[in-house]
């Protein structure tokens, strides 16, 4: 695994605030093994690579350092991960009406 990939899985990781062991734990392998992977003494399986991006909530690109959109990675939050599904809860019409919301409020304007 190239260096940028252990930077990646490293950084991913620590930005969630797991350590080596918890992460270790949560997928069932030992510490030496999750560190193997991290440093890149030992390469990623697909299953792996799933199970990594489901516990981070990103993708497996994210996880070997691709960058998109110029982000390196794109952990998501408990907080985020809630906005998501009660947005995704909401019918298409309110959907559309909370993004000009934010549209509108990002560009510095406030509703009233």
């Amino acid at each position: 695994m190239p260096k940028k990939h252990k930077t990646a899985l490293a950084q991913i990781r620590r930005t969630a605030g797991l350590t080596q062991v918890q992460v270790a734990g949560q997928l069932g392998v030992s510490k030496a093994t999750y560190s193997a992977w991290e440093t890149g003494r030992a390469e990623l399986g697909a299953e792996r690579l799933y199970a990594l991006s489901e516990l981070f909530r990103c993708t497996p690109n994210d996880i070997l350092g691709y960058t998109h959109s110029g982000r390196r990675f794109a952990a998501i939050s408990k907080e985020d991960e809630r906005v998501l599904d009660l947005f995704n809860a909401q019918p298409p019409s309110i959907r559309e009406h909370f993004i000009g919301l934010m549209a509108y409020n990002a560009k510095g304007r406030r509703w009233r």
